[in-house]
């Protein structure tokens, strides 16, 4: 998803578009964050508060679906909106 994501700004008019690019942003994010949500709980573990990282994996997929959800209602599935 990574290696395509540069595609959706392909249609013109769509890198003005903050949703467009929160998406990108989100599809960046997505690998290191569900990385790091796997592996900084385990180095962490002495430290009480560190199972909270596990949510880390839960935040990048809720930024891909929140952005996705955005960009059906505001721009009707459309990368641009004009």
């Amino acid at each position: 998803m990574v290696m395509m994501s540069p595609m959706m700004f392909d249609t013109p008019g769509s890198e003005n578009n903050p949703v467009t690019q929160m998406l990108f942003y989100s599809l960046l994010a997505f690998p290191a964050l569900c990385l790091m949500g796997g592996i900084l709980p385990w180095v962490l573990k002495r430290h009480p508060q560190s199972i909270w990282l596990y949510a880390l994996s839960g935040l990048a997929v809720g930024l891909f679906f929140a952005s996705i959800v955005l960009l059906q209602i505001q721009c009707d599935g459309s990368f641009s909106c004009l």
